[in-house]
């Protein structure tokens, strides 16, 4: 063999080897972007959620099934395809220990026993706005006769 038929052996194998290596390149790439923002993402979906348990009762595995939402939602706007639900929930339960002592002061969380008397206090105050209006009608018709 001489030289130039190395050579061309050698760009020839080169030209072949470039784009897996550059496949492989590109998934590490997003590979390490995933997970670079699945953090930030599952901190924010966890504040957002624990945000909503002030004013709504939820329990805690549709507090986790919420923000897993959030976060696919999420990923799926930013341009990722497939996400192993498994690391997205686990990183939402990470951010979740992380973060718990500080989001239950700052977002304390409705009980089932407040959610249940708001509910009574919600059919209360929409009765008696029925029955003033009734009343208001009942005055119209016997001030028209």
């Amino acid at each position: 063999m001489n030289v130039q038929n190395i050579a061309e052996l050698v760009v020839a194998i080169a030209v072949a080897v470039v784009p897996i290596i550059g496949a492989y390149v590109v998934k590490l790439l997003k590979a390490n972007k995933f997970v670079a923002l699945l953090a930030p993402l599952a901190h924010d979906a966890v504040v957002a959620v624990q945000k909503l348990g002030v004013v709504k009762y939820i329990e805690g595995e549709a507090k986790k099934s919420k923000a897993v939402e959030f976060v696919v939602s999420a990923l799926t706007k930013l341009g990722f395809k497939k996400a192993d639900l498994t690391t997205i929930e686990n990183a939402v339960e990470d951010e979740y220990s992380k973060a718990i002592a500080e989001l239950n002061v700052t977002y304390p969380q409705m009980t089932e026993e407040q959610s249940t008397a708001q509910t009574k206090a919600d059919a209360l105050a929409a009765a008696e706005k029925a029955a003033t209006d009734a009343q208001a009608n009942l005055a119209k018709l016997q001030a028209a006769n």
